[in-house]
């Protein structure tokens, strides 16, 4: 059961009707803590005793809330995430080198472990810092770690804001339903419209990628530049609309990260719940910028290589980790300013090398190994020295040549749509505050996209193997 199905749907009406029958806040308690269970179990039936062996112990050490229960907590947790995400690329990177057969371990990697992990650090810490009183509720502190609406890709929330909207949920109004029913809808957009329709033409240049060549690899990265953003943008949306539903308001996860102009804006807006995540818990920690500029800037690499590590176990993650941690330290040391270049034209100039960055760091994320990314980069440009051929056989290769037009209207038009929406709200929240126009429209838009063009299989979340 996910977010894209009919049965999750029938799973969400009816868990809405009983919340908002106006049972005690014990009741609706209950109800949260058995429909995050049920929802975990039809995910994973094993994962969940693992689930509650985890947050069991979160639960205790920050009740202790002793230096040492805090160490056991944290690593303990930690350990979970290391021994289940990084045991396969250690016995994998091993097998390479000795000639002993892969193994596949995704089956028993438990759903959505990074995520929850995360959130149980971020808890432990700031109960340890005296920021935050410890949750004595277990069902409580259980919804926290395993909401249904975020257990598989996140957003990443702090327990300080979230456990007193749960306990105290806003009502359930016309405006609030209208405002997360359209950002469900606009994430089932992006998702479902246009991040499911591009994987189809990224994965089969990446899925074939040794017979290609030229201008198809680059439009191969730049349109998987739009899926990743619109799978997870897209989830994050359906997620917090949900929430909302709920009585409960989430912070935003993305906010059109691709009008940066520099590395530091686009990591403040692009997974703003992960970004900031790792600047309060591993980048302050370390001393973040409260130093010389030699330690600060191996405190910045030391904070994305791990940000890479987390994403998955493979070198390609951490070399797209590196790429935009070696891009921060440039851009701190030629642009000391926060704001960055001042001069118009640096700031043009260091736009595009951010542009540049970014889309060379998706090639490493989206290449299932090292060998494909130095396959595709080799390949790139051949046959540029004929650039009329070399564009033509480039877009003719990736949107197919009888179905071209098709893809052009179908894939092309409503991706143009949802980022020229986005751009046009890229420096406020529109689910934020309610419409001063008829949502009517906006209904009917969606839902038109969603019935003409939602493509014809869906695809697997890209954050939901993180």
């Amino acid at each position: 059961m996910d977010f894209f199905s009919l049965k999750f749907l029938a799973f969400l009406i009816l868990t809405l009707l009983l919340y908002h029958l106006k049972p005690t806040r014990g009741l609706r308690k209950w109800l949260l803590f058995a429909a995050s269970l049920l929802f975990y179990v039809f995910l994973s039936k094993w994962c969940v005793v693992f689930l509650l062996i985890t947050t069991a112990v979160a639960y205790f050490c920050a009740l202790l809330n002793t230096k040492a229960s805090y160490l056991a907590g944290v690593l303990l947790t930690l350990f979970s995430l290391v021994f289940f995400k990084y045991t396969p690329f250690l016995y994998n990177s091993v097998a390479g080198l000795s000639g002993i057969p892969d193994w596949s371990f995704k089956w028993l990697v438990p759903l959505g472990i990074s995520f929850y992990t995360f959130r149980l650090i971020s808890y432990l810490t700031d109960v340890r810092r005296g920021e935050l009183e410890a949750e004595k509720d277990p069902f409580y502190f259980f919804i926290y770690a395993a909401f249904f609406p975020l257990i598989i890709c996140g957003p990443i929330q702090r327990a300080g804001a979230f456990l007193p909207a749960l306990r105290e949920p806003n009502d359930l109004t016309l405006d609030r339903f209208d405002r997360g029913t359209r950002q469900i809808l606009w994430g089932l957009v992006k998702k479902a419209v246009v991040a499911d329709n591009l994987a189809v033409l990224v994965n089969n240049v990446f899925s074939g990628c040794e017979s290609k060549t030229g201008f198809v690899f680059i439009l191969a990265v730049i349109l998987y530049s739009l899926q990743i953003y619109c799978d997870f943008s897209g989830y994050s949306d359906m997620a917090i609309g949900i929430a909302r539903l709920f009585g409960v308001d989430l912070k935003e996860n993305f906010r059109v990260p691709y009008v940066s102009t520099t590395i530091k804006e686009f990591w403040s807006r692009w997974h703003i719940s992960l970004s900031t995540w790792f600047r309060d818990y591993v980048y302050f920690p370390l001393g973040g910028g409260r130093c010389g500029k030699l330690r600060r800037s191996i405190n910045i690499m030391v904070t994305f290589l791990l940000s890479g590590l987390w994403h998955g176990a493979n070198w390609t993650f951490i070399v797209w980790g590196g790429l935009h941690g070696l891009g921060l330290v440039v851009e701190k040391l030629l642009f000391p300013a926060k704001e960055g270049p001042k001069r118009k034209a640096a700031k043009f100039i260091w736009a595009l090398c951010v542009a540049i960055i970014v889309l060379f760091g998706w090639l490493f994320f989206r290449a299932e190994s090292m060998r494909q990314a130095a396959y595709i980069m080799a390949n790139a440009f051949a046959g540029v020295s004929a650039p009329l051929a070399y564009f033509k056989e480039g877009f003719l290769s990736i949107m197919g040549e009888e179905d071209g037009i098709v893809n052009i209207l179908r894939i092309i038009i409503p991706t143009v749509i949802v980022f020229i929406t986005e751009y046009f709200f890229r420096n406020h929240d529109p689910w934020t505050a309610p419409g001063k126009k008829a949502p009517i429209l906006f209904y009917i838009a969606t839902l038109i996209l969603l019935f003409l063009c939602k493509a014809g299989e869906q695809q697997e979340l890209i954050y939901g193997k993180f």
